[in-house]
Formats: structure tokens, C-alpha cells, sequence
């Protein structure tokens, strides 16, 4: 039996032809990697703490994230043909979205210097403003992803997709979708908890997660990082795997359990922290 074929992607796809430099997506990861690299001495160095933790949590946090999500849209970017890939929409989208992302972990790297919170906090006017322009910021992010989606998928009609193709497409899409869910709620909340019963729990080091239940701070994760397990998944089938037809109904069905147990988790955190409360 024949594998389902392979999709080589090499690095010289991820470069800008025209001038010679690494696209925007890797220049935006390789500043995020230099200023975790600071946020990591500064932890080190800077014994202050908020909420129970180093002030430098949040940004080394934020920071680690949107180099993962950089990179996921640089290599899966390289999917598209070379027209999809120079065409104005999708560079305006790059674009929109590292400013985005750098906005954001810029004003959470100054209010960890300032000793004061990020999120959540509108004790002056312009925290709150800049609450909510991070909020703005996160909904391009979700937004690019989920265009970055439906780019290959157009593509996917005129082509032969390997089994990469297809989980990139739908990572893309369940990931964008399920973080927009569990991003939004918990940002209608007071914070990450539904409730306060559920931050007095045992938390997860570094992370500070809450085991409760009621922390949303965990489905958010994992529906967040679907964009990049769904893709990881499918070529690790690909290249395993003796028959597509077996390797799609492995994807599929890891799609399924994977987005069912995001949303059970999601739905049981607000069940938990209820029952913490009554």
C-alpha cells in the first residue's frame, strides 16, 4: 500500500524573494525570541510579585505564546502557493496581526515593569482603554488564523491536499473558533475564574492554573493550541500511516475527541466553581 504523499517545507519558502529577508512572520519571532530572553533575566533578577506570582509571569507567558503562534503561520503560511502568499491580502493581514501581537505583549511587558496588572484592570482610564484595545488586538490575531484557513482552503479546491493540508486547514479553523469561544466568555468575566472560590485551589507552577475547575484560563489553552497539535497530528499520520484513508480517519477522530473535551471542559468549569459556591 502507498503512503499518502508527503509535503516537503523548506526554509527557503519562509523567505521574501523580492528583498531577500525573512518574511514578516519569522522577523516578528525572532524579536519576540529577544525579548523573552530580557523578560527571563528580569525574572530572575526582580523578586516582585503579584497575584502570588512574579510580575514577569504574564509577559514571559504571553511572550512564549505569540512565538508559537508566530511560527505556526509562518510554516503553515508556506502551505500557500507563491501567489497566495504575495498577494496583498494576506501581507496586510501579516501585518495587522504582528502589530497586534506586538502591541500587546509591549503593554504587558510595561505594566509588569510597573508592578500593576495587564488584564483585568481598569482602575485608571487608560488602562481600561488599553484593556480593551488588547482585546481588539486579540480578535485580529483569532481573526488572521482563521483567514490563513480559509486562504488554504480556497487553494485545497484546485490542488491534490495531503493529509497536512487538511489539518492545517481545520486546526486553523476549530482552533480560531474555540478560542474566540472560551477567549470571549472569560473576558466578560472579573477574571480567569468564574468565580473567587476557585483561585483559593491548588495551582499548576509557572502556569498558575487553578485545578478546580473553574479556571478558564485551560480550555482557552488547549482550544488555542489546537492550531498547532491538529497540523503536528497530521503529518505525524502522514508520514506514518500505510493508507490516507486510514490516517484520515485517525485525524478525524482525534479532531473530535480533542474539541469535545475542550468544550466539556469549558462548560464543567462554570459547573464546578457553582458547586464550589453553593
Amino acid at each position: 500500500m502507498s503512503r499518502p504523499a508527503t509535503h516537503p517545507v523548506h526554509l527557503a519558502i519562509y523567505l521574501d524573494a523580492r528583498h531577500g529577508r525573512f518574511n514578516l512572520w519569522w522577523q516578528a519571532s525572532f524579536l519576540l525570541c529577544g525579548l523573552l530572553a530580557v523578560t527571563l533575566l528580569l525574572w530572575w533578577i526582580d523578586p516582585r510579585q503579584l497575584d502570588g506570582a512574579s510580575v514577569w509571569a504574564k509577559p514571559l507567558k504571553f511572550e512564549l505564546s505569540l512565538i508559537i503562534y508566530s511560527i505556526t503561520l509562518a510554516v503553515l503560511a508556506a502551505l500557500l502557493t507563491p501567489k497566495a502568499r504575495n498577494a496583498q491580502p494576506w501581507i496586510w493581514a501579516s501585518r495587522f496581526a504582528v502589530g497586534a501581537g506586538l502591541l500587546e505583549v509591549g503593554y504587558i511587558f510595561i505594566q509588569a515593569a510597573r508592578g500593576r496588572r495587564s488584564h483585568f484592570n481598569d482602575s485608571t482610564a487608560f488602562e481600561a482603554a488599553m484593556y480593551g484595545l488588547m482585546g481588539v488586538g486579540a480578535l485580529v490575531l483569532v481573526a488572521v488564523s482563521c483567514y490563513l484557513g480559509y486562504v488554504l482552503y480556497r487553494q485545497q479546491r484546485s490542488i491534490a491536499p495531503t493529509l497536512l493540508h487538511t489539518a492545517a486547514i481545520w486546526g486553523l479553523f476549530l482552533g480560531s473558533g474555540l478560542t474566540l469561544l472560551t477567549a470571549g466568555v472569560m473576558a466578560g468575566q472579573p477574571g480567569h475564574f468564574v468565580s473567587p472560590a476557585a483561585a483559593d485551589f491548588w495551582r499548576v507552577p509557572l502556569l498558575g492554573w487553578s485545578l478546580s475547575g473553574g479556571d478558564l484560563r485551560i480550555p482557552h489553552f488547549f482550544a488555542t493550541h489546537l492550531m498547532q497539535l491538529l497540523p503536528l497530528y497530521g503529518w505525524w499520520l502522514q508520514r506514518r500511516e500505510s493508507t490516507l484513508l486510514r490516517a484520515q480517519f485517525k485525524l478525524w477522530a482525534f479532531t473530535l475527541v480533542y474539541c469535545v473535551a475542550v468544550v466539556a471542559w469549558f462548560a464543567t468549569s462554570f459547573i464546578a466553581a457553582g458547586a464550589a459556591s453553593s
